[in-house]
């Protein structure tokens, strides 16, 4: 058996190299090729099985049909493809569009369940049961064929999020629901009756999500244990989505599936404040490798079977897949034309557009999850006979049709609804983009050129041909006449909150709390979301909001104030203290970001502008730390050593690892000086307690400073409520913008 194993596990590799070198080359959807792969080899394995048995027993078999229990295939590949698509998932990008995406993830999958099973029924093809178990697994959708067409044509960001955010909840709710109808089917006495059904599937679902979430916290809160080290993070890794998934099925009896993707959902919202940039992106690397390799290998190994699958098929059945595909795509129209327009009306989500639609009901590919349901079901001999032979062949051939016709008629889809293109926003932007790196792009050529004794001429035809690959013009392109003063607003705006949330998990390790990052990434992405709505206001206003006191802080005043209780208060001030600092670095960092890489992109007077708000932040961070200081006296200087310290000891830490990748020293020298390092970053993390300003008079004083900044954070949040105006062009005199800025800068009293 294990040889077995071992033989498949090397060829199936080598299929999955083949295949993806292939796809690349031809640009031709890896799914359909693994399918057409598949199925030629499992056609090879009947042939060879009929006319060569000796040689198909000892080579052919232990290579094409492996004897794995049909739960095996779930146990083995679903794990680490659901883990890994929850990982790489932008949560709080996701919360925008959750109400689409949960309709299409949870309710599509109940309505496909029962059109399917009602057509099957009233068509006399079988029973209402066998009818349902094929609606739920063929209601499963696979991203990865959909979202290789849509990267290839560019397609819009929303619809991407919208059919990922689907196809990975998805697989969830139709595994939960299959597992209540085979229990149905099979005579469970506990699920027999649809009341009985529906509550072992609420337990199923609601139990899996209550367990995943707690499990990605208990992961999350490990993580900043392993003192940064990224082998031992990504080993703790491997260790979560098998156990997670074999408990939660097996010894809690709730869906597995669901705590798996659960816990990734959590840990990928989480995650990047737990981990250094470098070992978060690495961490996410090395799992997307791992579920292209899972996921390809499951769409082998279910395709292999298709040919054995459909040797038994009649001409029936042909019938009952042209029912069963006109069924379900009834059943996806309605979803989305019926029922996601209801949601906008109610104002739960943002309008989806009707080319959206389309795209979304045709582009609905099935493939390696239904197949993998059918393989195990055809293997379960608790099923009757029946029930058996119908929803293999059914869910088969169903995938087949999929890949084959919805898939490779996809891209033309788009391409006609022109969903391919570009924005006119984009395409200004996109012009300008590529002028200015046309720009640094001739400089270092003829750089090179006078390096390698090239002639000038020669360097010049090789800039022009540069320019017409990209379609650079030779006229001059004025980005200010192309797009309006608000648009270049909006995008630079959302551009410099998307900057701020890159650069904020650089200050993690230890330099500020993880409450104060996972609280500033927070405030990122609502400062995105208001801006993209609500313009500079809206942006103003979210910026605010972390200036406003928590419930803790709240608390801990209260107990100062009464009780005389002072450690809470000191730490709460502490921790106000760091996330105002750090704050005041980033914006520094942002007006060096919008000088450099905004003001040629958006032009010089909506950069001024960007310029003026974020001092304006700058300003009201200041103010926040000057009462902070007022609090602490002289003693804050202890929190301000310790951050440049261990500021200090991490700058420290990466130029020596830089000397050692550039072989400046040896191994023995960086790993010594990395002790030292290491040790003296210990001692400087845990933070010290400075004590309060003493007296009565001095304590009134703090709290009439702390009250008028928490009213002025009030009147700033009411003022920017107020209906957005129409934002002005910053195209007044240079007296006139920096009036504005001294407006902007002013505190609030």
């Amino acid at each position: 058996m294990v040889i077995h194993v071992l033989l498949l596990s090397g060829f199936l590799l080598a299929s999955i190299a083949l295949v993806q070198a292939v796809s690349l080359r031809w640009s031709i959807s890896e799914s359909v090729l693994l399918a057409a792969w598949g199925f030629t080899l499992g056609g090879i394995y009947l042939v060879s099985g009929e006319a060569w048995p000796a040689l198909s027993a000892n080579f052919v078999i232990p290579a094409l049909a492996p004897r794995l229990p049909p739960e095996a295939y779930l146990w083995i590949f679903l794990p680490p493809l659901l883990f890994q698509a929850a990982l790489s998932v932008n949560v709080r990008e996701m919360l925008g569009d959750a109400a689409p995406i949960l309709l299409l993830a949870v309710v599509a999958v109940f309505v496909a369940t029962g059109v399917v099973g009602g057509a099957v029924r009233l068509t006399g093809l079988g029973p209402l049961a066998d009818g349902l178990l094929l609606g739920a697994m063929i209601a499963t959708t696979d991203p990865s064929a959909v979202l290789a067409v849509f990267r290839e044509v560019g397609a819009p960001e929303r619809l991407v999020r919208l059919v990922e955010g689907e196809s990975l909840l998805n697989d969830a709710a139709a595994i939960a629901i299959a597992g209540v109808l085979i229990a149905v089917i099979t005579g469970d006495a506990a699920n027999v009756s649809a009341t009985a059904a529906l509550r072992a599937l609420g337990v199923a679902l609601g139990g899996g999500l209550l367990v995943g979430a707690l499990a990605g916290r208990v992961f999350a809160w490990l993580l900043p244990a392993l003192g940064g080290e990224g082998k031992a993070e990504i080993s703790l890794s491997f260790a979560l989505p098998y156990p997670l998934y074999l408990f939660a099925d097996q010894m809690l009896h709730v869906s597995g599936v669901v705590a798996v993707v659960a816990a990734g959902l959590v840990i990928s919202g989480l995650g990047s404040t737990r981990l250094s940039p470098v070992n978060w992106k690495h961490l996410q690397l090395i799992w997307e490798q791992i579920a292209a390799m899972a996921g390809a290998a499951i769409f082998l190994l279910a395709a292999m079977q298709i040919p054995a699958t459909l040797r038994n098929a009649q001409w029936i059945d042909l019938v009952a897949l042209a029912v069963v595909v006109v069924a379900a795509l009834a059943a996806r129209v309605v979803v989305v034309f019926g029922m996601l327009p209801l949601l906008s009306r109610l104002r739960l989500t943002e309008p989806v557009s009707a080319a959206y639609k389309r795209v979304i009901a045709w582009g609905g590919l099935r493939g390696a999850v239904t197949l993998v349901l059918a393989l195990g079901l055809a293997q379960d001999t608790a099923l009757p006979d029946s029930t058996r032979r119908f929803v293999a062949i059914l869910a088969t051939g169903f995938v087949l049709v999929s890949l084959i016709v919805n898939g490779t008629s996809l891209k033309l889809l788009i391409r006609r609804l022109h969903l391919d293109l570009l924005s006119p926003q984009e395409q200004a932007l996109q012009t300008k983009a590529v002028q200015l790196s046309s720009i640094g792009v001739s400089a270092r050529v003829h750089m090179a050129a006078r390096t390698f004794h090239i002639p000038d001429a020669i360097a010049d035809e090789a800039c022009h041909t540069f320019r017409q690959s990209v379609y650079v013009g030779a006229t001059v392109f004025d980005i200010e006449a192309a797009l309006s003063d608000r648009e270049r607003l909006v995008i630079g705006l959302v551009t410099l909150a998307a900057k701020e949330r890159d650069l904020i998990p650089q200050y993690g390790s230890g330099i500020i709390t993880i409450g104060n990052l996972d609280a500033m990434m927070r405030n990122t992405d609502a400062m995105i979301e208001e801006a993209r709505a609500r313009g500079r206001l809206g942006y103003q206003r979210a910026a605010a909001k972390i200036l406003a006191d928590t419930p803790g802080m709240r608390v801990a005043r209260l107990l100062y104030r009464w009780l005389r209780v002072q450690q809470p208060y000191v730490d709460a001030l502490a921790d106000r203290f760091e996330l105002l600092m750090c704050r005041r670095v980033v914006l520094h960092q942002l007006i060096v970001f919008n000088d450099q890489s905004l003001t040629p992109l958006l032009g010089e007077r909506l950069a001024a502008l960007l310029k003026t708000i974020l001092k304006a932040r700058i300003d009201k961070a200041e103010y926040g730390l000057e009462d902070v200081r007022q609090c602490f006296g002289q003693a804050a200087d202890v929190l301000e050593r310790r951050m440049l310290l261990l500021y200090a000891l991490r700058e420290g830490r990466e130029r020596v690892q830089a000397m050692y990748e550039d072989r400046s020293i040896s191994k023995e020298i960086y790993d010594s000086i990395r002790r030292e390092l290491d040790a003296a970053w210990k001692l400087a993390v845990p933070r010290a307690h400075p004590d309060l300003v003493p007296g009565e008079a001095d304590a009134k004083a703090i709290h009439t400073r702390i009250d008028a900044l928490n009213v002025g954070g009030a009147k700033a949040h009411t003022e920017s409520s107020a209906p957005a105006a129409p934002v002005a062009a910053p195209t007044d005199t240079a007296a006139q913008v920096e009036n504005a800025a001294a407006e902007e800068r002013r505190p609030s009293p």
